[in-house]
């Protein structure tokens, strides 16, 4: 990820249950902090928990 001095940027971390396309940017835009990246960190019983960035493991 890129890092610029003059523009300010954070993370969070935003749980859904359900979701429909798009609505994560929809919602950060609708507060003014728009969604540059996103990463879907589990879905269902999957997790990325211990994996490396670039690795990958069979389900």
């Amino acid at each position: 990820m890129r890092f610029r001095k003059s523009v300010p940027d954070s993370w969070i971390r935003l749980t859904i249950t359900e979701g429909r396309n798009r609505q994560v940017r929809r919602m950060t835009a609708a507060v003014g902090v728009p969604t540059l990246r996103l990463v879907r960190w589990s879905v269902g019983d999957w997790t990325l928990d211990g994996l490396q960035p670039g690795a990958w493991r069979d389900a």
